[in-house]
């Protein structure tokens, strides 16, 4: 901003023409050292590549006879340098168009972070970006390719970043109005609550073509600080996918990133809500958000349990002074186990999927994740046992007498392996379910039953990680590689 009484320390930026202009405090037009380092270490770069497939150029005849033409040929004159110089300077412009659209949406996410943290790794993520180069791949005849491929992975990382960050600010539009409803008129209730959105005068945080959507002056979504780990995830997949299938080549290790780009963006565009493998009632005891999801509802509950406690320790003759501190501390814990235990089961949901297709291409029907021993009482009595070797569990999948061919409609929660009907019995679906929960040991409860949870998952994963370190995978052939996100 520029204010009349006082004088501006600051260097002004503008666009125009696509291209960015500084401007200093004067309003002289300036260019930094440091750009002007990075565009002649850019110009020796792209210089060195062009002549690089220069000479790569096939014109040149060893059995050229005469003298004049060995060295015609030599000289590559038969190139259009150029030609050349138009293609580079032609991609390399594409190229920083693309970042800098991609740009745009991290700085904008970055506009609205306000944990330091969060600012440093969306900082770094926008450097690591302005500092991509193309893929570079010696065997081929000409550069194009790389400028092509590392467009098109810019392009895909904008629709997947731009849409990530869309459908959260809509989220937040619809989830904060309903926190700074009017039945709630006391100012003492608001505290903690995210800052409520003002609806006037949209405006667009980007210097150049927005590339979120207009946000109103006084709206605020610091959830958009957690976009600094989408790059993270994809690099992690990336990382992965290229261990498994043993890429050497740069071009292999573009079309992978393609390829794992791709398959983010169709898994953002057809969600899969993995609480759906489960059964109603436990989307419904767990999954709900009727009454967890309004801080409101969940004070009140806190509320009640405190006078509850109370009234009993003052029929005993015993007031408590941290009596207030220990009932809000075990109703944060039972906030904490709910969070933790909904994120074990969605990723145990989404593990034992990947399980189901192992085992099936491996010949092993469905059964195969919930295989058990028989139940005792089950059992076919035997007048004589003798002490049998060890054998492995997949000699025995067809008989039924000492296996269970158990295979669910549903999945379920670890816990129900060992009890159903005392430890792993919970609803966060009504006040009253959750005011039992504090008072009923449900706290200890819901710990058994995230421990059983993490167990689970913990066996899936490495199921799974050891699964696929003996698939057979092709290599250098992105493309044929079956990746799930």
């Amino acid at each position: 901003m520029e204010f009349l009484e006082a004088e501006n320390q600051d260097d002004c930026y503008s666009t125009g023409a696509g291209c960015v202009h500084t401007q200093d405090q004067h309003g002289v037009y300036v260019m930094y050292d440091a750009a002007l380092r990075d565009l002649e270490d850019l110009e020796a770069e792209l210089l060195l590549v062009a002549s690089y497939y220069i000479e790569k150029e096939k014109s040149h005849k060893e059995g050229s006879k005469s003298k004049s033409s060995q060295t015609w040929g030599w000289a590559h004159a038969s190139v259009d340098r150029f030609a050349v110089l138009y293609d580079m300077w032609s991609w390399e412009t594409a190229l920083l168009q693309n970042k800098c659209q991609l740009l745009d949406s991290y700085f904008e996410a970055y506009q609205h972070t306000l944990d330091p943290e969060e600012r440093f790794a969306l900082a770094q993520v926008m450097t690591d970006i302005m500092h991509r180069r193309p893929k570079f791949d010696l065997s081929y005849s000409y550069f194009v390719k790389a400028y092509q491929d590392e467009c098109t992975c810019l392009r895909l990382h904008l629709q997947l970043v731009g849409g990530i960050l869309n459908h959260q600010m809509e989220c937040q539009r619809e989830y904060v109005p309903r926190l700074w409803r009017e039945d709630h008129p006391d100012g003492r209730s608001t505290f903690g609550l995210p800052l409520n959105i003002i609806c006037k005068q949209l405006i667009s945080i980007s210097n150049s073509c927005p590339a979120l959507k207009n946000i109103y002056l006084l709206e605020f979504h610091p959830s958009l600080g957690l976009a600094g780990l989408i790059p993270r995830a994809l690099e992690h997949l990336l990382r992965e996918a290229c261990h498994a299938c043993r890429l050497t080549s740069p071009s292999g290790f573009a079309l992978m990133e393609q390829h794992i780009l791709q398959l983010a963006l169709d898994l953002w565009l057809n969600p899969t809500k993995p609480e759906v493998w489960y059964s109603t009632q436990l989307q419904k005891d767990l999954f709900s958000a009727k009454v967890m999801g309004d801080p409101f509802l969940v004070e009140e509950i806190g509320l009640l349990a405190l006078k509850s406690a109370a009234d009993k320790e003052q029929k005993q003759g015993q007031v408590s002074q941290v009596l207030l501190l220990e009932t809000f501390s075990k109703l944060l814990e039972l906030l904490t186990l709910r969070h933790r235990l909904i994120e074990m089961s969605v990723e145990s949901a989404r593990l034992a999927r990947l399980y189901k297709e192992l085992a099936l291409e491996m010949g092993f029907e469905e059964f195969h994740l919930y295989l058990r021993p028989v139940h005792f009482e089950f059992a076919t009595h035997k007048d004589k046992v003798d002490q049998s070797p060890p054998v492995f569990i997949t000699s025995l999948l067809e008989d039924n007498g000492r296996v269970d061919r158990y295979s669910p409609t549903t999945l379920v929660l670890a816990i129900s392996e060992l009890d159903d009907n005392q430890v792993g019995k919970f609803s966060f679906y009504t006040k009253e379910a959750i005011l039992k929960l504090l008072f009923h040991s449900g706290v200890e409860n819901l710990q058994v039953t995230l421990a059983c949870q993490a167990a689970q998952k913990n066996a899936l994963m490495v199921a799974v990680q050891q699964a696929s370190f003996y698939h057979p995978h092709q290599v250098g052939c992105p493309a044929d590689v079956k990746v799930s996100l």
